[in-house]
């Protein structure tokens, strides 16, 4: 489904970016892993700064690496949109609801997008932040290519497959109007719930999340495997580091 833009709004982006990345085995946390002379962060930031729409990125990494942040992302990056660097939090979850108290008040679409997901389009990005304006909570998502099965710990026997007609995999940027996520994150405070993304916080307040065509190469880099593939991605799409 393709929803209309706004021009007028006013989206921020939020970046969650306080993760270990322990599963890259690497010897830096993995905002930090550096792909094709840029880290993996600063090539997400220059995707989000590709679209016109957004305006200011709040950025939450660990606590102590602020200046990391600076040194090693944000020096000498040419970005349209203004950037502030937050305090993360222990889980995603808590990095997302401190950014989101920073957020200005004429904010009219918070987008919050991963920090290990460097290959959104300004089309995905636009086309996400307009659903939520339609809907209040909007997610990029993609059709399964596989056959799925939900097999429970300690069984043997092949269990029926499930529906791959109404399954997709959820990806970021996910985008809401500022009161809908605000309140999502308050209620998941109140009722010690922990949830992967942000759109299935908003989901379990019984509110819909319109679902925007994301895309096959919109990547989260997770395991070793991601940085090759990563790096081929670069290349094809010729991408610079400025």
């Amino acid at each position: 489904m393709t929803f209309l833009r706004r021009n007028t709004m006013k989206v921020v982006a939020i970046v969650p970016a306080a993760g270990s990345g322990v599963r890259m085995q690497q010897n830096c946390k993995k905002p930090y892993i550096v792909l094709e002379g840029q880290t993996i962060l600063a090539h997400t930031l220059m995707a989000l700064n590709r679209s016109a729409l957004i305006s200011a990125i709040i950025i939450a990494v660990s606590p102590g690496d602020e200046d990391l942040c600076r040194e090693q992302v944000l020096t000498g990056l040419k970005l349209r949109a203004g950037v502030t660097i937050g305090r993360g939090g222990e889980r995603r979850q808590d990095s997302v609801c401190n950014a989101l108290a920073a957020l200005p008040r004429d904010c009219d679409v918070v987008l919050i997008h991963d920090a290990a997901r460097p290959f959104v389009t300004p089309e995905i990005i636009d086309q996400t932040a307009a659903a939520a304006m339609t809907y209040g909570a909007a997610t990029a998502a993609v059709g399964l290519k596989d056959t799925i099965m939900r097999m429970p710990p300690g069984e043997l026997a092949c269990p029926e497959p499930l529906m791959r007609e109404e399954l997709h995999a959820i990806q970021t940027p996910q985008a809401f109007r500022p009161d809908i996520i605000a309140n999502a994150h308050a209620h998941a405070r109140r009722a010690a719930m922990q949830a992967t993304d942000d759109a299935s916080l908003v989901r379990c307040m019984g509110l819909p999340v319109a679902l925007v065509a994301g895309s096959y190469e919109n990547i989260k880099i997770t395991t070793a495997a991601d940085l090759v593939h990563a790096a081929a991605l670069l290349k094809v799409r010729g991408w610079s580091g400025t």
